[in-house]
């Protein structure tokens, strides 16, 4: 069975934040808001440096951070209190996402990185995802079952897919399928997944038709073809 391996790095954390704050477009989500714990001066060196300088400055303001060490116990207590309600899960949920995605799940090991920002990026190079230290419990299990669901999808539907539509496109098609968390997942769930405010009606369109028929395959054809028609 596949297991998610918890715990936190200054390097990953740094990564997070500098993609979040280089991207600058989150599907109608404001991105000031997504970016306000970053200090302003902070913030415009980054928006000013290539990716790896960048993420080199982040890395030497988190370790040398002067409310380092309470955050270090913030974190240690978070990511013990998060694997301990996660594994009670944990079972349940990779089962039932091989019998709704219709394939193995891809990976023996996951890796769940807290961040200390706002945003939870995932990165496929390596399986890991982030859960923020921000969200609360309940809210970071629902990330977890969220970001997987992601890389579950890549894995195997992401070349399928490339055959129709764009990246751009795939990535709104990816954001738009967690829906079937709030369908499918919701006994295991807490908190709400809630979309991003750009996918609202399509999320609605799919959930209907996803609940007509929960062939994958199929739904996914029809999914590709109503992404297709998006702007």
């Amino acid at each position: 069975m596949s297991k998610v391996k918890f715990q936190y790095d200054f390097k990953k954390d740094a990564w997070s934040w500098v993609l979040m704050a280089k991207i600058q477009e989150v599907w109608g989500l404001n991105w000031k808001d997504q970016v306000a714990f970053i200090p302003d001066e902070l913030l415009r060196k980054i928006t000013k440096r290539r990716r790896e300088p960048a993420e080199s400055l982040v890395y030497n303001y988190l370790i040398s951070h002067p409310k380092k060490k309470i955050r270090q116990l913030v974190i240690k207590e978070e990511l013990s209190g998060l694997e301990k309600s996660w594994r009670k899960i944990e079972s349940k949920f990779f089962r039932r996402l091989k019998k709704i995605i219709g394939k193995p799940v891809f990976a023996r090991e996951f890796k769940c990185y807290l961040t200390t920002g706002f945003m939870c990026p995932y990165d496929p190079e390596d399986n890991s995802f982030m859960v923020s230290m921000w969200h609360g419990v309940a809210r970071s299990i629902t990330t977890i079952c969220h970001e997987i669901l992601h890389l579950q999808f890549l894995h195997y539907y992401e070349k399928y897919c490339r055959k129709f539509i764009s990246e751009k496109k795939l990535d709104n098609l990816k954001e738009t399928l967690t829906f079937i968390l709030n369908s499918d997942f919701s006994d295991l769930l807490l908190y709400e997944d809630k979309g991003y405010p750009n996918h609202q009606k399509i999320r609605e369109r799919l959930r209907k038709i996803w609940e007509k028929d929960k062939n994958f395959g199929r739904f996914l054809d029809k999914a590709i073809k109503i992404t297709q028609k998006q702007r």
